[in-house]
């Protein structure tokens, strides 16, 4: 079975991200990451595939000591670039702000599919600042259903100071998922904190999935990030849920983080969180069928 990362971020330093964004946002060292640094860490984590992705966050996030520096920006042509170096291994996400212009932006997501082969839309509405059920979004759902690629929308908590905590609340997925019923959307980060939101509209609508990227660099203690996993696997398990999971890393080394919340399980409830086959569903099967990426 095909392993997949579902959640990685490109990005040349200075050119696409700016130095003050990782210092002053997230207190990280400047790091530059293109198609073959991604590919040395998937091998490094023993992973097959991996869904890259840039994006556009220049209209509302900039420096907040030069509110003129706001050059984040990793264009798609960038990401294709680095699929096209290593096939098979990277399929691209495709990245817009979407209400900058609705029409440009609808013949982006043209090009990235037609042109490129890009699996997957990513939306981000708290760095967009709008609700993600906002009605103007909805030619959007409308054109992934064209062309039956997903859509994974980020949700939940981030300590960059330009995006709007409103918007960030994963019951906002829930009128996408009545009115566009056959759209498959992806939850990512389970909308961490508000995670039983997360599992809550992931258990409701049939056709929506989650990863849990991003939790192994909340600043947790180094057992805290397996033992929430544990926890919300435990939950989605209760709405017979856990088919619906899918391996994201967001760039961290956690691949052994759901094989330890099932190791936890045992620990605590002297019962298996899983088995083989359900971690590899999480782990690689679920994603390889939303993303269409052969096994």
């Amino acid at each position: 079975m095909v392993t997949i990362d579902c959640h990685l971020h490109l990005g040349v330093i200075d050119q696409h991200t700016p130095t003050w964004w990782w210092w002053e946002q997230f207190g990280f060292e400047p790091v530059s990451v293109d198609g073959e640094t991604i590919v040395e860490f998937l091998d490094s984590a023993g992973l097959d595939v991996g869904l890259v992705q840039g994006g556009d966050i220049r209209r509302n996030t900039f420096n907040p000591e030069s509110p003129k520096d706001r050059n984040m920006y990793v264009p798609n042509d960038f990401t294709a670039r680095q699929c096209e170096m290593y096939p098979d291994r990277l399929y691209g996400v495709i990245g817009v702000d979407p209400l900058l212009d609705i029409a440009e932006s609808l013949n982006e997501i043209d090009r990235c599919v037609e042109e490129y082969g890009f699996r997957v839309l990513k939306l981000l509405p708290t760095y967009h600042h709008y609700r993600p059920d906002d009605r103007r979004l909805d030619p959007f759902f409308e054109r992934c259903l064209l062309h039956d690629i997903p859509v994974q929308i980020h949700l939940g908590w981030t300590r960059t100071i330009n995006t709007t905590m409103e918007d960030q609340r994963p019951v906002h997925l829930d009128r996408i998922g009545r009115d566009f019923p056959d759209l498959k959307l992806i939850v990512a980060h389970l909308g961490h904190p508000w995670v039983d939101e997360g599992i809550a509209v992931v258990a409701k609508h049939p056709n929506f999935y989650t990863e849990m990227s991003g939790w192994a660099a909340y600043g947790m203690a180094p057992h805290e990030p397996v033992e929430e996993i544990y926890k919300a696997l435990k939950k989605l398990k209760y709405y017979d849920c856990l088919d619906k999971v899918m391996f994201g890393s967001d760039n961290a080394d956690c691949v052994d983080m759901y094989p330890l919340a099932n190791e936890m399980s045992r620990e605590k409830d002297g019962v298996e969180l899983y088995s083989e086959e359900t971690l590899s569903k999480i782990m690689g099967g679920t994603a390889a069928e939303v993303f269409k990426i052969r096994s």
